[in-house]
C-alpha cells in the first residue's frame, strides 16, 4: 500500500495519548512501533503503538531533559537535569544497560546519535560537546568553543558534520571523525540581553538540516521583552550552508510569544516547527523555507519536542496541558485542589483525512 500524499495544509490529529504529568520529550522509535517520552516524573515511558501497551523504565533521580533512540533500533538513551545519561534495552529490560554518571556538570540539554549508530553525542549546561561510544558509554572526545550552555544539536544528512547552538546565539559547526571545529554561524538575533535584564534570554533552541543538506534551520525567538517569563517574537533563521549566511527569516501568524523549541524537515523540504506560550495556545507551523510567511499552522498547546515517524507522514508533539493553577505560591494557596500539569502526546497525520464510509 503506497503512502498517502504529503499535504500539510490538510494535517489533522489522528491520535492522542494522555499522561498525568508533564513530559518534555517524546520520540518515535526507528521502526515506528514505539513512542518513548520523559519529563517531570523522572521515568522513561514506552508506549507500544499497536494497542498502546506500556512499560516504565526507572533509573533517573530527577526530571528528564532529553532522549533519543538508536538509529538501528534496540536501544534508547535518556538524560536528565543532574547530568546523568542512561542507555536502555527498552524491549527486554527495565534497568539501564550502562550509565554515564557525569556527562555534564548539570543539565544535559541535547542528545543525538551519529547515523551509523557508533557514537552518542551530548551537550548541555557546561557548554562542551561530548562524544561517547554508543555501545558502552565510554568517552571518545570533547569539543570546546561555546561561551554558554548548549541547547541544540543536529547532524548533517551525510553524517559528516555536527552543529551545536547555544544561549548566546552562536552555532558552531564541527567535523565528525576527525572531530574538529570548522566554523561559527551567527544566530545572535535569537539572543537578548537588555541593560535591565538580570540574565541572558533566548538562544538557539532547535536546529535541523534540510534533506539535501544545503540549508540549516535555527529556531528560537527574537526581541525578548523581559527576563520574567521571557516573552518574545518566535523566529526561525534559515542559513544557506555554502555561504554561512541567513537566507530567510521565518515568521508566525499566531499569537505565540515563546521560542521554537523543535524543528523537523519533511521529505519534500517543508519545515515544521513548534513553539511554546505561557498559559495559552501555541502552534505547530509549516513553511516553504524560501518564503517567510507560514504555509499552514495548527493551534496547539506548548510543546518542546517534535518527532517525525519513519513513514514521513506523522508528527508527534508532547503537548503541555496546564493544571489550572500556576504562578508563585499556587501550591500553597490551592493546597487541596492544586493539580499538576499534564501532557497529551498528539500525533498529527500530514495528509488529507480519509473520508468516512457512509452506511448502506
Amino acid at each position: 500500500m503506497s503512502a498517502a500524499p504529503l499535504d500539510v495544509k490538510k494535517a489533522w490529529e489522528s491520535r492522542s495519548i494522555k499522561h498525568e504529568r508533564q513530559l518534555f520529550r517524546a520520540q518515535f522509535s526507528p521502526d515506528g512501533r514505539f513512542i518513548a517520552a520523559g519529563g517531570q516524573d523522572k521515568l522513561v515511558h514506552i508506549w507500544e503503538l499497536e494497542g498502546e501497551k506500556k512499560k516504565v523504565l526507572d533509573g533517573h533521580n530527577t526530571w528528564l531533559s532529553s532522549l533519543v533512540f538508536h538509529p538501528k533500533g534496540g536501544k534508547l538513551f535518556s538524560a536528565d537535569y543532574l547530568g546523568v545519561i542512561h542507555c536502555w534495552d527498552y524491549e527486554n529490560s527495565t534497568r539501564p544497560l550502562w550509565t554515564i554518571a557525569e556527562a555534564d556538570r548539570d543539565n544535559v540539554r541535547a542528545l543525538i546519535l551519529t547515523p551509523d549508530g557508533e557514537h552518542l553525542i551530548s551537550a548541555g549546561d557546561d557548554g562542551v560537546v561530548k562524544a561517547w561510544k554508543a555501545a558502552s558509554g565510554k568517552p571518545v572526545t570533547t569539543m570546546e568553543g561555546h561561551g554558554e550552555c548548549i541547547f541544540s544539536l543536529a547532524i548533517s544528512p551525510d553524517g559528516k558534520h555536527l552543529v551545536s547552538g547555544d544561549l548566546l546565539g552562536a552555532i558552531r559547526q564541527w567535523s565528525l571523525q576527525p572531530w574538529k571545529p570548522l566554523r561559527q554561524l551567527d544566530a545572535s538575533p535569537l539572543h537578548t540581553r537588555e541593560e535591565n535584564f538580570i540574565a541572558d534570554v533566548g538562544g538557539v533552541r532547535s536546529l535541523a538540516f534540510s534533506p539535501d543538506g544545503t540549508l540549516l534551520a535555527a529556531g528560537g525567538m527574537k526581541e525578548a521583552k523581559s527576563n520574567s517569563f521571557c516573552p518574545g517574537k518566535p523566529t526561525v533563521l534559515v542559513f544557506d550552508l555554502e555561504s554561512g549566511k541567513v537566507k530567510t527569516e521565518l515568521k508566525i501568524t499566531g499569537k505565540s510569544d515563546g521560542p521554537f523549541n523543535a524543528l523537523r524537515f519533511l521529505e519534500d523540504g517543508t519545515l515544521a516547527g513548534h513553539t511554546e506560550m505561557l498559559h495559552t495556545a501555541s502552534e505547530l507551523t509549516f513553511w516553504k523555507t524560501s518564503q517567510p510567511e507560514p504555509l499552514h499552522s495548527i493551534s496547539n498547546g506548548s510543546a518542546y519536542d517534535l518527532s517525525l515517524h519513519p513513514d514521513g507522514r506523522q508528527l508527534l508533539a508532547a503537548t503541555y496541558v496546564s493544571g489550572g493553577n500556576s504562578g508563585n505560591g499556587a501550591r500553597k494557596r490551592f493546597h487541596e485542589k492544586y493539580l499538576p500539569n499534564t501532557t497529551n502526546l498528539r500525533i498529527f497525520s500530514l495528509f488529507a483525512k480519509p473520508e468516512e464510509k457512509q452506511p448502506g
